[in-house]
């Protein structure tokens, strides 16, 4: 993680091979397929689950919400994720960051903000978010980039945990290394696991 980057509060991160993670934390991934993508963001957003954390994934292809929480139920036990679950909230991107057909980075950034006040308001330990930004178009991604820059600066030292889902053959070398730059860290998949890249 970015050395600037501390807080005296962690959670379970739920993705074999990562362990504990500290509030405040903003990483992302990229991902090869529909498999990879469901088993980094479902073990994750469990682990939220079972961790009394308030969970918001906002999801896209190839995986909208509603095959997102049939993935969630297939693993997850009932105590954890019961069918009706408050703690929850599972939407797909389109009603989501482009809510009255455009982006707005700062309005989504106090959306945020918002809702850790809420959760903890409502007696959750944080606040967890997972965002799968398949939908990117490249005349999007320069702005996308400095909504990525401010939401790591604001998440630092909050009661958040924030992962990001970039598919892997929509970015080029550029892109990868303009999303890695912008997060704390990178999560990469090994063979045993999971591993934060160096």
């Amino acid at each position: 993680m970015q050395s600037s980057f501390q807080s005296s509060y962690l959670t379970e991160c739920g993705i074999p091979g990562i362990g504990m993670v500290p509030y405040g934390a903003h990483f992302c991934h990229f991902y090869e397929g529909r498999r990879e993508l469901v088993d980094a963001v479902v073990p994750y957003i469990e682990a939220g689950l079972r961790n009394n954390e308030r969970c918001l994934w906002v999801t896209a292809s190839p995986l909208p919400a509603r095959e997102a929480r049939a993935e969630l139920a297939r693993v997850a036990a009932s105590a954890v994720f019961p069918g009706a679950c408050p703690a929850l909230q599972i939407v797909d991107f389109s009603g989501w960051y482009t809510s009255g057909g455009s982006f707005d980075g700062r309005e989504v950034l106090r959306y945020w903000l918002g809702e850790e006040a809420l959760a903890l308001e409502n007696g959750y330990r944080g606040l967890r978010i997972a965002g799968n930004l398949s939908f990117l178009t490249p005349a999007q991604w320069p702005g996308f980039m400095d909504y990525e820059q401010a939401v790591t600066e604001a998440f630092a030292g909050r009661r958040i945990v924030a992962l990001c889902s970039y598919q892997r053959d929509q970015c080029c070398a550029s892109e990868i290394d303009d999303a890695r730059q912008r997060h704390h860290c990178t999560l990469e998949r090994a063979d045993a696991g999971w591993k934060v890249a160096a």
